[in-house]
């Protein structure tokens, strides 16, 4: 069994989705499994909906509901118009959830208030809708599609908007039930991202989620490969709608994806690798647009190459610094800091630490920063640095490929902080923000200057 992941540009139309059905057609002897995304730009829809909601802004709601109606019901019957009968249960199945989610977001609009396990179960709709629509076209291409909700398999903990799976449990309900509905099909079809708490509610795995779901899938079912298919030929140096001339990356170690996917990358989800790293299942990043490209590998270590993999960044970042008048002690600091930071589930990209000081890189507009660094000011100063970016050079053993701190400093004109990982899987810098493109542009091409 292998674990196929389209992700929404890779759903977005009923060309995009002819485009899959072909590729998942071709690899029906390897008795997939499917993983779908909502529709591309639906998932921003159902939050801009559960925002107005929350505001009890009732003509916007039903001005985006019509929105999301429109584009699921338009594209149903563009790709069942040769099966009236499929089109109309399709159709029937659309109906009840968007009335399902139309009714909740009313209640939500009365009481004007949305908490995480309400906006939770508004924005897990666009996976539910684009799975049901997916599943009856391949039954119309003459696939027989058995559609599972992936609540039902991925058990989490109740941190609604980014929840963690159980993954014990989660691994007995996915044997168990793919084991059930497997029977008699050509192939079953689940969702990405969405997933339930113990306690039977929705909660969804993070935004860009749904390679984790297919991950965690692929472990459950100790699959041959996890394939995830986007609309790029596989991982590459740089991200190509940033920096120009980037080259694909053909094997890459599971520790470097996942430093990249840390250090701002957009290819995997974070959380991706661990669940096929703890299997030995490779992944294999595709293009649905270029089928026949080979993509990129990601495997164990001891099958990748040393030296840099590719350049990423993070723009919207601040630098912060936190100094305390006293010599706390470098673990006394971090103590502190993160103990605050923890509690109200700030992530941090980078932190170093002194005996009085400790520097944080950490995401801009993160709810609960604000308190956090109130806090941490009962006790330390806090020195916040804005309009800042952090850029990084991701490969096993980077310590061995010299320059690239001299190559930074020369083109970002200034450095605030430079930091090579403990892994040594990268070295990173904190630079102006308004000097980021040159910065890439010039790193870039430093590093792979035969990169075609």
């Amino acid at each position: 069994m292998i674990i196929m992941k389209f992700g929404g540009t890779s759903v977005q139309d009923e060309e995009a989705i002819g485009r899959v059905i072909s590729i998942v057609r071709s690899r029906l002897p390897e008795k997939p499994l499917v993983v779908v995304s909502a529709l591309a730009r639906v998932t921003r829809l159902l939050c801009a909906i559960a925002d107005e909601a929350g505001h009890q802004n009732e003509d916007k709601v039903r001005e985006l509901l019509s929105q999301l109606r429109e584009r699921h019901f338009s594209l149903a019957s563009n790709l069942l118009s040769a099966s009236p009968k499929l089109l109309e249960e399709c159709n029937r199945d659309i109906e009840a959830l968007i009335s399902g989610v139309e009714n909740f977001v009313g209640g939500v609009c009365l009481i004007g208030e949305l908490s995480p396990r309400s906006e939770a179960r508004i924005i897990s709709t666009g996976e539910l809708l684009s799975s049901t629509m997916i599943s009856y076209a391949f039954n119309a291409s003459g696939i027989t599609c058995h559609w599972i909700d992936a609540r039902k398999m991925v058990t989490t903990d109740d941190n609604y908007l980014n929840a963690r799976p159980d993954l014990q449990v989660t691994e007995a309900n996915v044997k168990r039930m793919v084991g059930l509905e497997s029977r008699g099909t050509d192939l079953i079809l689940t969702q990405g991202f969405v997933a339930s708490t113990q306690k039977g509610a929705t909660s969804v795995l993070g935004f860009e989620g749904s390679d984790y779901s297919a991950a965690i899938f692929g472990m459950a079912l100790n699959a041959e490969r996890v394939e995830i298919w986007t609309d790029v030929d596989g991982i590459r140096t740089a991200d190509p709608r940033v920096v120009q001339d980037t080259g694909k990356i053909d094997v890459i170690s599971y520790e470097e994806a996942a430093e990249m996917a840390a250090m701002g990358a957009r290819v995997l989800h974070p959380l991706t690798i661990e669940p096929a790293r703890k299997r030995n299942i490779p992944i294999k990043v595709l293009n649905s647009r270029n089928p026949s490209c080979e993509g990129s590998l990601v495997v164990s270590g001891d099958e990748a190459p040393d030296g840099p993999k590719s350049v990423t960044f993070r723009d919207g970042i601040l630098f912060i610094r936190l100094s305390s008048d006293k010599l706390e002690g470098v673990c006394r600091m971090l103590g502190k800091v993160f103990s605050t930071l923890s509690s109200r589930r700030i992530p941090v990209t980078l932190a170093k630490a002194t005996e009085s000081e400790v520097y944080l890189v950490v995401p801009e507009g993160w709810d609960g920063l604000e308190d956090a660094l109130e806090e941490i000011g009962s006790w330390a100063t806090v020195t916040v640095y804005r309009d800042k970016a952090f850029i990084a050079v991701v490969g096993r053993n980077i310590t061995s490929f010299a320059g690239l701190g001299d190559k930074v400093i020369g083109v970002a004109g200034k450095v605030y902080l430079a930091d090579v990982s403990a892994n040594l899987m990268s070295e990173s810098f904190v630079i102006d923000r308004d000097r980021l493109q040159v910065t890439l542009e010039a790193l870039h091409g430093f590093i792979f200057k035969e990169v075609k």
